[in-house]
């Protein structure tokens, strides 16, 4: 009996280690499948962000030399040297001060390495050091006769060789931005060209993957599939448009995306992307060795875990298989006697023995299997708001386009919508600032979600979901029957009554941006974007309000033509160091953006521009550029952006703007104090704002007058007025015409006569040359102050 007792044990524990074994590797090769499925996505989604952050980088780098190139294009001398046609001795004066203009602005930014010029109407060319007919210098300028027919205004050229020095063959690599004089002319009516020569090194570095065991490559192709920027430098400028997976990339109607292919006989995959600006495609090549190491590493793990469970399993039924073996081969052997007639028999051979503990250990599991369950179920419970969560910001991104799937879960989150039209919702607390903790602005956006549902829900169907940072999403749907602007009128409704809840309830204030209605799932990604540009409203339309699409105005550049023009004021009064003023035009400035509804973006757009504006102004005059904005860079407008649009009313961005633009002014004072005050230079300044209106006011005139020498004169004039004799003069007939314009109806020669240009022709060209308009133009765009308004 022990015997054939000790063989079905053996026989018992071979079929449970079998069933162990299929078991555990069948659970391993689930897991490893979703595992690696789980990576890949991950991994493929990680180098395409890595891709489109680096292309972003290089298209801010490129777009921010593309701005420095056209400011450098409105310099007076650079306009002079296109422009006019003067003597020898005037032509080299001015192109003294081109070079100077060149030198400043390559060494402004680290990216520059030189600039050129070119004049297709007097063959003249003009780089950072020398001056000469092109057909002396061709060298390094072959894009002269190419771009003089381009169709576009302007044209990233691949990188090329440029030389370092004439003497000796010492070369660098440089990518060129060629842009047209003037700058919205095409070819036929072009007077020249200027070519900014960018560090090829330094904007690959903007690219470049610092990581020590990331054994792929990245580099950029311009539109033709030539070599444009890339690490190893000799295969700069070679066109590889042939080679299998680069027809895969320009192939492709996407503008990015990912494939594999089999690059010099090895598996790769490749990540592109095409950049909006330059046209370029940025690729990415990883060989699928360094793919596939991390689920080589899961693969490993699983197995050597499965087979350290599977011998545990084994070893520990072969331990307790005689204690969990013997009390159910006793009840089959009872059973069996009981249907043989053997029970006495089996009686007899079990008496003496005591069972109380037999079934102890199957007892335990069973308990513990109990516990478990009411883990995982406690565990689901919680887990609901999260995945309702991820529901939502599925429909809300776009990645969801049916809300058939959302029908599996109505009972289990209690999900309610229709499947036809839609109307999103984004709503934020007030003055979040001013809740104590970040727990409190979540418990408060969680209270807010339920409210919002409960209403939803009693007008027709929807969900509310939580966001980050005190914001909440709400996705409300209709039957068909009515047309949009009835569900808007609901949902408006709805808002309203959830704004009245949490000021009575919350005791707090709230802003609910509504977009348009949706007519599919599919749409409401789109419509939830709108919902968060009408909520940007609220800097200019303020907190506590409901906007919808109809509230947000429309930008038209010619509306807001008075408001960027009043920059120069600004920037003037800044200039002047006159405090009283600039507030008083700031606060004016910003009466006006409430009153017009100016957009956000444009209203960043302007403060950024006259910050920018005034900081150049006051470095000009000699202020040290790093005392300007110690916690930025000055010329960083990104950082600039980011840190604006931090501020939710229009009075905080007032105080912003006048604190930084009052302490340029402090600046400029203290610059201006530190010079030493010339009396008899304060006197010349004073008898020309007498004389303005002299024909002859001259500085031959204003030297005989004070008995001065003229070079000696001039040099004064400048250390202390900060400006030439000329410009100055300019500068008070230029002020003096326009307050006659816009004050009086007087002919525009009898303006110039009275102050100072007896040639009528010659002041309306200096006028326009100086305000981009002639006197009769500016006088119909400011007729505020003649009219009395």
């Amino acid at each position: 009996m022990n015997i054939r007792q000790n063989r079905r044990l053996w026989i018992a524990w071979g079929a449970v280690s079998i069933i162990l074994f299929l078991l555990v590797f069948a659970a391993m090769a689930i897991s490893y499948q979703l595992f690696t499925k789980q990576l890949k996505e991950q991994l493929i989604s990680t180098n395409m962000e890595l891709l489109g952050q680096q292309n972003h980088k290089l298209e801010l780098t490129l777009q921010h030399i593309d701005k420095t190139a056209i400011q450098f294009m409105k310099n007076d001398a650079v306009v002079r040297f296109f422009s006019e046609r003067r003597n020898a001795d005037v032509n080299i004066n001015n192109e003294f001060h081109v070079v100077n203009t060149i030198n400043r602005t390559s060494s402004s930014m680290e990216y520059i390495f030189s600039m050129d010029l070119y004049s297709y109407t007097k063959q003249r060319l003009l780089t950072g050091s020398v001056s000469s007919d092109l057909n002396n210098n061709v060298q390094d300028f072959g894009w002269i006769p190419e771009f003089e027919e381009e169709a576009g205004l302007f044209k990233w050229l691949t990188t090329r060789k440029i030389a370092l020095n004439a003497r000796q063959s010492v070369y660098r690599n440089v990518v060129t931005l060629v842009r047209a004089y003037p700058l919205v002319h095409q070819p036929g009516g072009r007077k020249g060209a200027v070519a900014v020569n960018v560090k090829e090194d330094l904007l690959y570095s903007l690219i470049r993957n610092t990581e020590s065991d990331d054994r792929g490559e990245t580099f950029v192709l311009d539109g033709e599939g030539v070599m444009a920027l890339h690490d190893d430098k000799t295969r700069l400028g070679k066109d590889i448009s042939e080679l299998p997976f680069v027809r895969g990339i320009f192939g492709s109607d996407a503008a990015s995306g990912y494939f594999a292919a089999r690059i010099d006989g090895q598996p790769s995959w490749v990540f592109y992307m095409e950049s909006d600006y330059t046209g370029w495609r940025i690729v990415r090549v990883i060989p699928a060795s360094q793919m596939s190491q991390q689920m080589s590493v899961i693969r490993n793990t699983l197995i050597g875990l499965s087979l350290l469970l599977f011998v545990i399993a084994a070893a520990s039924t072969a331990f307790a298989g005689r204690w969990i073996y013997l009390p159910i081969n006793r009840f089959v052997r009872g059973v069996r006697s009981k249907l043989t007639g053997q029970q006495k028999s089996a009686e007899a051979g079990m008496a003496g023995r005591r069972y109380t503990d037999d079934f102890h250990y199957l007892e335990h599991t069973v308990q513990g299997i109990l516990t478990d369950r009411e883990e995982l179920s406690r565990q689901v419970s919680e887990g609901k708001p999260f995945i309702k969560l991820q529901l939502v910001a599925e429909l809300l991104s776009g990645r969801r386009k049916s809300t058939e799937m959302l029908q599996t879960y109505e009972d289990m989150f209690n999900i309610r919508l229709y499947g036809s039209r839609f109307v999103v919702m984004s709503i934020e607390l007030d003055n979040k600032s001013a809740i104590p903790s970040q727990r409190d602005v979540r418990l408060y956006t969680y209270a807010l979600c339920n409210a919002a549902e409960e209403l939803v829900n009693a007008e027709s169907k929807g969900i509310a979901a939580e966001l980050e940072h005190g914001k909440a999403a709400i996705i409300m749907s209709f039957d068909e029957g009515d047309d949009d602007q009835r569900y808007i009128m609901r949902a408006v409704t709805v808002a309203d009554l959830l704004k009245q809840f949490v000021q009575e309830y919350f005791r707090r204030t709230i802003t609910i941006g509504i977009g348009n209605v949706a007519h599919s799932p599919g749409d409401i990604a789109a419509k939830y974007r709108e919902s968060c540009e009408a909520l940007r409203y609220k800097l200019v339309l303020g907190g506590n309000a409901i906007i919808t699409m109809d509230d947000i105005v429309n930008e038209q550049s010619p509306r807001y033509y008075k408001l960027f023009a009043s920059i120069d004021t600004i920037v003037a009064s800044v200039k002047a160091a006159d405090g009283e003023m600039l507030k008083a035009q700031l606060a004016r400035w910003f009466v006006s953006f409430a009153e017009q509804q100016v957009p956000p973006e444009v209203i960043a757009q302007l403060i950024v521009q006259c910050l920018m504006r005034a900081a150049t102004d006051a470095v000009d005059i000699g202020v040290d550029a790093g005392s300007l904005f110690p916690e930025q860079d000055m010329y960083d407008h990104l950082n600039q952006y980011e840190m604006l649009n931090r501020y939710e009313q229009l009075d905080e961005l007032e105080r912003f703007a006048l604190d930084r633009l009052t302490g340029l002014i402090g600046l400029i004072r203290d610059k201006r104090s530190q010079r030493e005050r010339n009396d008899l230079i304060d006197q010349s300044l004073v008898f020309i704002q007498t004389n303005y209106m002299r024909s002859d006011l001259s500085l031959n005139l204003l030297a005989s007058e004070f008995g001065l020498s003229v070079p000696y004169l001039s040099k004064l004039f400048k250390e202390k007025a900060e400006i030439n004799f000329i410009d100055y003069v300019m500068e008070i007939r230029l002020a003096k015409a326009k307050e006659l314009l816009s004050a009086t109806d007087g002919k525009v020669r009898d303006i110039a006569e009275q102050v100072g240009y007896t040639n009528v022709n010659s002041f309306v060209r200096i006028f326009k040359k100086l305000t981009g308009l002639t006197p009769s133009e500016y006088r119909e765009r400011n007729p505020a102050i003649r009219d009395g308004a």
